[in-house]
């Protein structure tokens, strides 16, 4: 008995010191599409108005993105946008958002991949040279957390069924050569971030977009018969979510030191599309800012356009979820629903919350603090 009590303290204290000498994440860095910053404005018809006088956002108190709880969660501020910054280290030390800048246009081609790296490449190399010393080059660089999230605006154009860029681009590689191509350019990207020293990266997954008020709107005339999700844009972003976390496990091994998160996306929505009240929401279909059918043929432009409850709302325009949404797929991505959705007065809903996490091998708070 005294040799089990003994070894149950040795076991405490080994796991005290490991909890100690954990490093957590100092600053977040974030690249990705309209899923992470307003300013990506690229979809066949505007998810927001970036000119507006309201801001990029129309609500930038209310309508905080994925991002934004994320840096919460770590006890950071919302990463600001590269275009607000001044060019400083001081400025950059906690993190940056470069999501919406493209220096091509054509998400077929990855240009914004490609240009969002060359980006936070030159930020990177920016801290270091900043830094009074080698190790504490390496500090900041152990201390960054990044978050990728790329493929939503890629799959609305291919699910567009008007642009002709849409229609042009789509043949060189077919409907499901896109996520081939998607996938291999992330990896290669989580690749190219370890060679920048970064060791922590969390990749994030698509949304069931066939469930979105665009590609619903367009159900009658297409794929869907207005009768619900249209499976077949489901099943295309479900292939490409597989294909992308099989090849990051295919990578990890290449990438000693290295911690890269796949979050699963697609399946945190598809809970919340199965039990809506069980979260609060009321609307599944409807986006909360937009006109017309499924408030979906015309996209966000004003605040006059917004329903008054957007928490009541699954999706807030023509493809991208309400904050509401965002901030469970924030909790489920950091490990599982740390704080409840707002209950349904009138129905007592909001018991009964699944407790689960979306992200493989590790949740993101064991990414930020282990």
């Amino acid at each position: 008995m005294a040799l089990l009590l003994f070894l149950f303290v040795l076991l405490c204290f080994a796991a005290a010191a490991a909890e100690s000498s954990r490093s957590p994440a100092t600053s977040l860095f974030v690249l990705g599409d309209s899923t992470v910053s307003c300013s990506a404005s690229i979809l066949p018809l505007n998810l927001t108005a970036p000119s507006l006088p309201a801001g990029p956002c129309l609500f930038p108190s209310a309508r905080r993105l994925l991002p934004d709880h994320l840096a919460a969660k770590m006890g950071l501020s919302p990463p600001p946008l590269i275009s607000t910054l001044n060019g400083t280290a001081a400025a950059a030390a906690r993190g940056v958002n470069f999501g919406g800048q493209y220096g091509d246009r054509g998400m077929f081609r990855m240009g914004a991949v490609g240009q969002q790296l060359r980006l936070a490449a030159e930020t990177l190399q920016l801290l270091q040279l900043e830094a009074g010393t080698p190790q504490d080059a390496s500090a900041a660089a152990a201390g960054a957390v990044f978050v990728l999230s790329f493929g939503t605006d890629a799959y609305a154009r291919l699910l567009a069924r008007g642009p002709a860029e849409a229609d042009a681009a789509a043949p060189k590689h077919g409907r499901r050569g896109l996520g081939r191509l998607l996938a291999d350019r992330i990896a290669r990207a989580v690749s190219e971030l370890y060679e920048a020293d970064v060791r922590r990266v969390a990749v994030m997954g698509v949304a069931p977009l066939g469930c979105a008020p665009r590609v619903m709107w367009e159900g009658p005339r297409g794929l869907g018969g207005g009768r619900g999700c249209v499976e077949e844009a489901n099943e295309l972003i479900e292939g490409y979510n597989a294909r992308l976390a099989a090849r990051l496990d295919d990578l990890r091994p290449q990438l000693p030191g290295a911690a890269v998160v796949f979050c699963d996306v697609y399946k945190g929505m598809m809970e919340i599309l199965s039990n809506p009240r069980r979260y609060g929401l009321e609307d599944t279909r409807e986006a909360c800012c937009g006109l017309g059918p499924f408030k979906a043929t015309v996209g966000c432009l004003s605040k006059e356009m917004a329903c008054a409850a957007p928490e009541r709302h699954l999706w807030w325009d023509l493809y991208s979820p309400t904050e509401a949404v965002d901030a469970l797929v924030a909790n489920w991505s950091w490990g599982s629903l740390s704080s409840s959705p707002p209950p349904d007065s009138a129905s007592g809903s909001g018991s009964g919350v699944t407790m689960m996490s979306i992200c493989s091998p590790m949740s993101l708070q064991q990414l930020a603090y282990g």
